[in-house]
């Protein structure tokens, strides 16, 4: 039986976007879906900040159509808005308002239902782990501390759709952790995530799927297995029981471009993707338990293998 086709929340179809005879965005289309964390990603001045004003409704397409939770950008920018909570870099504060004030204002800004506006507010300073200085002025507040009550104002927003430029930026280890678990549970209820951040390794922890875009133009899109065994050579660590035995059997029976034992493991490069079945073959066939098996391979090469692929291209 086939699984119901996934709901489209946003679609972008030849979206363009110039400023004079600057192209920062230059006819990008692609798809985000219902219930995922849909991480855009790209080099500074690739136009990752142009398509995110975009897609909330802050910028007019110079060419192209998106239609963001059901509203047409171009038509319907202030619906769009409205359907979103967003977390942008460049955040503006209020500065003299302490941070209780503020919030109270977004709340109000954002509708939230006169019943359930204390209980939106608690959660929000909860999760943002604010209640230490919601009597403090936005002016006297660290960049930690204003990205945690940006972060606060998204949340009192009960919208299903969520837009987070660098959301982490300034975020201390334990707080990105437990933001990073709100957004899995976020989605898992059926809400969408936009996220852009610098950090692709901690990007891999949440995000679905990657699009990369690059010049204005996005280059690829896909989950991180897929796009590791499209651009990348096959690479593997392996915990078996006799380490030194696995490379020599390995090395001896299947092409590698690398094969080396790090700290009791197997690290295993291969020149040839077809070659990846065959190593639980050989290492059975040299009587050598294989007790773990374990993709390498980071976003960030992924993106510098194709960009150094296709250099002159774009």
């Amino acid at each position: 039986m086939k699984a119901p086709p996934r709901k489209v929340v946003i679609e972008a179809r030849d979206l363009r976007k110039d400023f004079g005879d600057i192209h920062a965005v230059r006819g990008v289309s692609f798809k985000v879906y219902e219930g995922e964390v849909f991480g855009f990603f790209g080099p500074n001045g690739a136009g990752k900040t142009t398509m995110m004003r975009l897609l909330t409704g802050m910028l007019a397409p110079t060419y192209g159509e998106a239609v963001v939770a059901g509203y047409d950008i171009r038509s319907s920018p202030a619906r769009v808005r409205r359907a979103q909570a967003i977390i942008l870099e460049e955040a503006v504060f209020y500065e003299h308002m302490r941070v209780s004030k503020y919030l109270r204002f977004y709340a109000k800004m954002a509708r939230a239902a006169s019943g359930g506006s204390r209980d939106r507010f608690n959660m929000a300073v909860e999760e943002a782990e604010i209640g230490s200085f919601l009597g403090k002025k936005l002016k006297d507040l660290s960049h930690g501390q204003r990205q945690k009550v940006s972060i606060a104002r998204a949340l009192l927003s009960d919208v299903q759709m969520m837009f987070l430029d660098e959301p982490f930026q300034g975020i201390d280890i334990i707080h990105r952790r437990r933001m990073r678990e709100y957004l899995r549970k976020y989605v898992a209820g059926g809400g969408t995530v936009f996220f852009t951040s610098h950090n692709l390794i901690e990007a891999e922890f949440i995000v679905d799927r990657f699009a990369f875009i690059d010049k204005g133009k996005i280059i690829m899109v896909g989950t991180a297995r897929e796009l590791r065994d499209k651009y990348l050579l096959p690479r593997y660590t392996l915990r078996v029981s006799d380490p030194e035995k696995a490379r020599m059997a390995i090395s001896q029976a299947l092409d590698t471009t690398e094969c080396y034992v790090k700290d009791q493991e197997v690290t295993v490069t291969l020149a040839n993707k077809d070659d990846v079945p065959l190593i639980t073959a050989v290492l059975g066939k040299a009587n050598i338990a294989l007790l773990e098996m374990k993709q390498l391979g980071t976003m960030e090469e992924v993106f510098l293998s194709f960009r150094k692929s296709k250099e002159g291209l774009i």
